[in-house]
């Protein structure tokens, strides 16, 4: 079973169960988001961030456009390097200014 509304929480799943009287298991097996669409976010998140960097901006200034703490912006171009999306965006980037 998959989430029945795809809406970001704001509570925790062990908060949820305590308020319904159910245990966290059922919680998180009723409002977890999709495996499929969570990557997506996650791959769309990395591709915004890979963007702003071929742009020419620092990890900072990409935390204040993006609203994601400089952290974040880290961990992503850390993860985007290591699945190999950071290489396919700078040669797709090179191409492009190529032609």
């Amino acid at each position: 079973m998959t989430a029945q509304i795809p809406k970001r929480r704001t509570k925790t799943g062990r908060e949820l169960a305590k308020q319904f009287g159910v245990s966290r298991a059922t919680v998180v097996k009723m409002m977890a988001e999709p495996r499929e669409e969570f990557l997506a976010r996650a791959r769309e998140r990395r591709a915004a961030v890979i963007n702003l960097k071929l742009r020419g901006l620092t990890c900072a200034e990409i935390a204040d456009q993006t609203g994601y703490s400089r952290g974040a912006v880290c961990r992503l171009l850390f993860d985007a390097r290591r699945n190999g999306e950071w290489a396919a965006a700078v040669e797709h980037h090179r191409g492009g200014h190529a032609q």
